[in-house]
């Protein structure tokens, strides 16, 4: 396992670039884009998550809003009962299905609000706008070209700690584009908004910025492969065609698969409503 600091100067030795500052803020950038893309194929352990969805919110408009910072989607769980929504893709429902269903999709909204005056200093948990006046707490905010997201606690303070570069007079974003709704559907096919789920997920890691940071990956090889690979082709102007190589980063990239294999519930009897049989059950009735 590397840490940012190691998986940029291990670049830099190997392109005899040490002690280029341009080029090191470009091998930091090729970091946190591969690992954000990673991260974001493959669900790593350490990022995954379980929130609570009340359907019966006020703010119920054609399915409830997920959190931004939400990569993927395992599974979604009546809180009462604790039965299952199967997870269809939502050109995939159809009106004859007789069981509980549900489907994430991204609405054609523009961003809850986007300004471009952020002021930010590295190291806050707050930043300045004249033109956000409305609070958004709950919501996730991403600032200038940065790649994290952030909670927002307040109208202007959020969590975890910025550690970027210092921003001035940036665009922010809330509640940006590409953020998901989640629809459940009863076995009447209507929805379901008189009910809460759970929701276990992954997320999107915090971006790498200090040298001592530790990507989340159960394994940093694929990581390190394919900065070298982009290194080497935007900095060292190489193309690398190694068949070895490519064999190499696909090596590396089925055993960071097989370290992150996605959650599987155990396999037991239901009924036609996704739900466990129990000993209270009547097998002989409609199921």
């Amino acid at each position: 396992m590397e840490n940012l600091g190691n998986l940029v100067s291990t670049t830099l030795r190997a392109l005899r670039r040490t002690g280029d500052k341009d080029d090191e803020k470009t091998v930091k950038s090729f970091v946190n884009k591969f690992y954000f893309e990673l991260c974001a194929s493959i669900p790593v352990a350490s990022l995954r998550r379980r929130c609570t969805i009340d359907l019966s919110s006020s703010d119920y408009s054609d399915g409830m809003w997920l959190k931004s910072n939400m990569s993927g989607l395992f599974r979604v769980k009546d809180v009462d009962d604790g039965f299952d929504y199967i997870n269809r893709d939502r050109a995939a429902v159809t009106p004859d299905e007789t069981t509980n269903l549900c489907y994430t999709y991204v609405p054609s909204d523009d961003p809850s609000f986007v300004g471009r005056d952020c002021y930010l200093v590295k190291g806050r948990t707050s930043f300045t706008s004249d033109s956000l006046t409305a609070d958004y707490t709950g919501d996730y905010v991403k600032f200038g070209g940065e790649s994290g997201y952030y909670l927002l606690s307040a109208i202007k303070t959020f969590s975890p700690t910025y550690q970027g570069d210092n921003l001035d007079s940036a665009e922010f974003v809330i509640r940006p584009r590409g953020t998901q709704k989640l629809v459940c559907l009863d076995a009447d096919g209507d929805e379901v908004t008189d009910l809460s789920v759970y929701v276990d997920y992954w997320e999107y890691p915090q971006p790498l910025y200090q040298d001592t940071d530790m990507p989340l990956l159960p394994s940093t090889r694929a990581l390190e492969l394919l900065v070298m690979k982009e290194a080497m082709s935007v900095i060292g102007k190489r193309q690398l065609s190694s068949t070895t190589f490519r064999a190499e980063i696909e090596e590396a990239m089925n055993e960071l698969r097989r370290m992150s294999p996605a959650p599987s519930p155990p396999q037991v009897a239901r009924d036609k409503n996704n739900r466990v049989f129990t000993f209270a059950t009547n097998i002989f009735q409609d199921r």
